[in-house]
């Protein structure tokens, strides 16, 4: 890790809880859109049904809005922080509608960027010389303000144009293994998806107007590393 230039620690461990809950919510909501009410119908059922396996209760039947299921979840307590029930039934959803992460984690990612950095790069014109860690520090502070950053997160250029980020302690990192181990992280290629990782590479898309992709290359605790390049 001595080759990555760290950015601001978070002055918190977890994020905020209905902070982040929310901001899944409005993601599912965009992703509505193409799926149709179909697709928040079975959202809601698994992660109440995944609610009623945890704390023991008989599945509640008036949650119908994603709004009602983001107070209900809220309201809960459970082994898993109610965001990562949320986004454990998305991608239960996707796998079951699409067989893997694919076009809904798109629109996700998109929807949950803008809740994060605004509609608006806050850039003019079509050409733009673009710092790209000036970029990576506007993101780190804009998550910090909103306090849904992970604990620590660096960076490291690569003479090829790449970019190397790194998340330490993200408060995600046990529920995405269980996930994993669900065969719910897979895109169509293989490669594992990872929300807090998609968040940047639409800050980069954002700052550059180009397309960038990402390939996670560690994934334990308490790193987790992915190489950033254009597409």
């Amino acid at each position: 890790m001595v080759d990555f230039r760290m950015l601001e620690v978070a002055p918190y461990s977890q994020p905020d809880t209905r902070t982040i809950t929310e901001l899944i919510i409005n993601g599912v909501k965009a992703q509505e859109n193409m799926y149709g009410l179909v697709f928040t119908a079975k959202v809601i059922d698994y992660a109440l049904r995944l609610v009623s396996r945890q704390i023991g209760e008989e599945k509640p039947e008036d949650v119908r809005t994603l709004n009602q299921l983001a107070d209900y979840l809220l309201s809960k307590e459970c082994s898993f922080p109610p965001y990562w029930i949320l986004l454990w039934a998305v991608f239960k959803t996707e796998k079951k509608l699409e067989g893997c992460q694919g076009a809904g984690t798109r629109i996700l990612d998109m929807a949950i960027s803008e809740g994060v950095m605004g509609s608006d790069s806050g850039l003019e014109g079509d050409l733009v010389e673009i710092d790209l860690v000036d970029a990576l520090v506007k993101l780190r502070r804009s998550t910090i303000e909103m306090k849904i950053a992970p604990l620590q997160m660096g960076y490291k250029e690569n003479e090829d144009g790449s970019i190397d980020v790194l998340f330490q302690d993200c408060y995600f990192l046990d529920a995405c293994r269980l996930a994993l181990n669900e065969g719910l992280l897979k895109r169509a290629d293989g490669r594992m998806v990872c929300g807090v990782f998609s968040l940047v590479r639409q800050s980069l898309k954002k700052a550059t107007r180009r397309e960038w992709d990402y390939t996670i290359s560690i994934f334990d605790k308490p790193n987790c590393i992915a190489r950033f390049f254009t597409v």
